[in-house]
């Protein structure tokens, strides 16, 4: 296991930036992202153990593989609530790749197994050190792999039911600012349930998956000093609950409708230990409120089935931001977000189907002038963000 793992943190090594509120990452099938990610009561793939994986129990067997390219750009620009010198930054810009594999089990029975190894959570933020906030905030990555096992039970033609473990590796964490410069890793476990019902003009889907604490330990560097401490922390992911709904009007089209509720109150600080003391104001425990609240994202999404092997996806996305502006870090410079995608299917064979997509996300800009003084009003100015998604999967069923 520890072998496999290793394996999937040198390819997911890749990730880089969040882009949906927080830092969750929605993209985690390529179908399910051109129709808006509005997929919880679709999930007719094998990306269905992360969207439903109830959907599984109405599938063969499967395996999909692919990738989404995530293109990120953030520019800041001080403003009078800043006490420093007017100035201008922009954040490290380049391509990214996260991954995604999953794989479905058929059975001669009711029941139907099914993995998936994806990257939901994740960010990567890089300021220039002399960004105007920099002292604080300079750069901050959070890199994860979630390994999820499910096993979906067909009670009936049309409804099935559905059970499974996550196990998170947090496996590399980085928060710097230019005076301490922080480090740490750690795992945990979660669970999630799931229902569908389906029938030839109307599905139904709801998914559940836990929060996940994961106990961390590092190490922490105060840089004035070279002074180096043993860490520790305990970052809790979000629980969530997805609820969709899609109709077939006619054999060529499928809409579908999602409201997706993510806690992410559960995230409502990072606090450090550190053994030995760090100089002050680190000291032994140091507490950084965060104070996010739950928000709820909708998506639309629609398919177009135009010919018996091709099919033409649209989608929308409404994603408010959690973070509320006394509590904004430049190491998540999100606001509230809308996307528009666009995809298309292909079947290339009887077993084979080739998925593409494009995501445009554009954020509402933040004009910060929350943050106090005397330790974070640099962080006050213009925020303009926006992100080009493209992503591809190939599925083979068999």
């Amino acid at each position: 296991m520890k072998r496999v793992l290793f394996l999937f943190s040198m390819l997911f090594a890749w990730l880089q930036v969040a882009h949906a509120a927080g830092f969750q990452i929605p993209e985690m099938g390529v179908k399910a992202m051109g129709m808006g990610n509005a997929f919880t009561a679709v999930a007719d793939d094998p990306t269905a153990n992360w969207f439903n994986p109830a959907g599984l129990s109405f599938q063969q067997s499967a395996v999909t593989v692919g990738a989404v390219g995530v293109m990120p750009k953030v520019d800041f620009t001080s403003n009078a609530s800043n006490p420093l010198p007017p100035s201008s930054s922009s954040m490290d810009k380049k391509t990214i790749v996260v991954p995604h594999a999953y794989m479905v089990v058929a059975t001669d029975s009711d029941l139907t197994a099914g993995i998936g190894i994806n990257a939901p959570f994740g960010l990567e933020v890089k300021w220039p050190t002399t960004a105007a906030f920099a002292g604080g905030a300079q750069y901050g990555r959070l890199q994860a792999i979630n390994v999820n096992g499910n096993v979906a039970f067909k009670l009936s033609d049309h409804f099935a039911l559905a059970a499974g473990v996550d196990y998170v590796d947090m496996y590399r964490v980085n928060f710097n600012g230019n005076a301490l410069k922080q480090n740490f890793k750690g795992d945990g476990w979660g669970y999630n349930v799931a229902a569908i019902y389906k029938t030839e003009m109307f599905n139904a889907g709801i998914s559940y998956r836990s929060s996940v604490k994961i106990k961390s330990r590092g190490q922490s560097t105060h840089t004035a000093t070279g002074t180096t401490s043993n860490n520790e922390i305990t970052v809790t992911m979000p629980d969530m609950l997805n609820i969709g709904v899609a109709v077939h009007p006619t054999e060529a089209w499928t809409l579908s409708v999602d409201a997706d509720w993510v806690n992410w109150k559960k995230f409502d600080k990072l606090a450090f230990t550190y053994a030995p003391a760090l100089p002050a104001p680190f000291n032994s425990s140091y507490s950084v409120p965060e104070n996010w609240k739950a928000t709820w994202a909708f998506r639309a999404g629609a398919e177009w089935a135009y010919s018996k092997t091709m099919r033409a996806r649209f989608g929308y996305t409404y994603d408010p931001t959690p973070i509320k502006a006394v509590d904004f870090s430049p190491l998540l410079p999100g606001n509230d977000r809308q996307a528009v995608h666009v995809g298309w299917g292909m079947d290339l064979s009887d077993q084979a189907t080739l998925d593409l997509a494009y995501t445009y996300v554009w954020l509402a800009e933040r004009k910060q002038t929350a943050s106090l003084a005397p330790s974070n009003w640099t962080r006050n100015g213009t925020y303009k963000s926006h992100i080009h998604l493209a992503a591809a999967s190939l599925t083979y069923r068999f």
